[in-house]
């Protein structure tokens, strides 16, 4: 397994992605180590069992031209584990590796040890690769799909964020609710026990009058609702997202520069600007069309009793589960860490190259120009 340290961008600029923490594309689990390993939970439940795993940083990654032939089958986008060679000093580098790149699982062996157990730690990378991005409740959801209990520590979901991310989900399963439970005489105590189990990651047995309304067998229905609930939490996401585009592209393209201005890179800067916005554009086009299409079908299903465009939709929900999050996440990311660098208020010049650097990170993110 070769380390990258010298090649990588992502490795080159751990520094830079260590100071801002997790967002829906990186997971950052030395933050978490910083923060909160004093907690009993963060070693009671531990994310990874092996130590240095659980102080990696984990990226959603847009595979470059490098790195093209290192997955079994062709994918844009993979998952990044980065070991960092010295947790103190994250500009010297680390080790990375893709998971499913040929090798991974000896290289996780080979780092578990002795007394640790590395199959366990194998699961949760392959649940992880599994989502189209790191968004914290999506982890949390996915890991307790598969029997696997991590810390709330792990996770830096607010209670606040999670009540509201419930009652959005809630109310859209409520509705649906109503097809199953129409002249039950307990109607109300009924829908209310459905919307917890419907909520709950291993919903069981209970919610199987809501499958057998929606013909569906149990394996597409299981998928179906998990991938469902992560679309209605990028439904939710996406209602806060979309007021933060705005001011970010407008702060993109008037943001000053200073220090030796080269006039090839400035032009070269003010084409990628342009590009960029309209790269931002044509996502959020994407996920307004792919929203619409859930739209219709739950709309055909509640409103004219229609099951089979919601059945249908549910068995193309994990696909389009994972091309709405891939597309949401990136968005997330560059929205949040252009204020994370740039924080609202603080608009001063920066080094020509510095924002150069960030506009073309964020157009390969998108998958624009590379």
């Amino acid at each position: 397994m070769r380390k990258n340290a010298n090649v990588d961008r992502t490795v080159r600029d751990l520094g830079r992605i260590e100071r801002s923490a997790s967002t829906s594309r990186v997971l950052n689990l030395l933050a978490v180590s910083n923060q909160s390993r004093n907690e009993p939970g963060y070693t009671a439940q531990p994310f990874f069992t092996s130590p240095r795993l659980n102080e990696c940083l984990i990226l959603k990654h847009r595979i470059r031209a490098d790195e093209v032939g290192l997955l079994p089958k062709e994918k844009t986008t993979g998952t990044k584990v980065i070991l960092p060679f010295e947790r103190t000093d994250l500009k010297i580098g680390g080790r990375s590796f893709l998971i499913e790149q040929k090798g991974w699982r000896d290289v996780v062996n080979d780092i578990s040890g002795a007394y640790r157990n590395p199959e366990r730690d194998i699961l949760v990378l392959l649940a992880l690769n599994e989502l189209p991005s790191l968004d914290p409740f999506l982890v949390r959801e996915q890991l307790k799909r598969r029997g696997v209990e991590i810390a709330p520590c792990y996770f830096m979901i607010s209670e606040g964020d999670l009540a509201k991310m419930h009652s959005f989900v809630g109310k859209q399963i409520e509705i649906l609710l109503d097809i199953s439970q129409r002249n039950r005489v307990d109607g109300s105590s009924w829908s209310n026990r459905m919307i917890r189990s419907l909520l709950d990651p291993t919903p069981g047995d209970s919610i199987q009058p809501i499958r057998l309304a929606l013909r569906l067998d149990p394996e597409d229905f299981d998928e179906g609702i998990f991938a469902w609930k992560g679309f209605l939490y990028y439904q939710w996401v996406l209602s806060d997202l979309r007021p933060q585009l705005g001011p970010f592209l407008r702060e993109i393209l008037a943001m000053k520069t200073h220090g030796f201005r080269d006039k090839d890179m400035s032009l070269a800067l003010d084409r990628s600007r342009r590009r960029l916005v309209d790269r931002v554009n044509t996502v959020l086009e994407e996920v307004v069309g792919a929203i619409r299409v859930y739209e219709a079908a739950f709309n055909d299903l509640t409103r004219n009793g229609k099951p089979l465009a919601f059945s249908n939709f549910l068995r193309r929900t994990p696909e389009m589960f994972i091309l709405l999050g891939e597309r949401i996440g990136a968005l997330a990311h560059v929205a949040s860490y252009w204020r994370f660098r740039f924080p609202e208020g603080a608009f001063e010049p920066v080094l020509l190259d510095e924002l150069f650097e960030i506009v073309r990170d964020f157009e390969y993110t998108l998958g624009g120009d590379s």
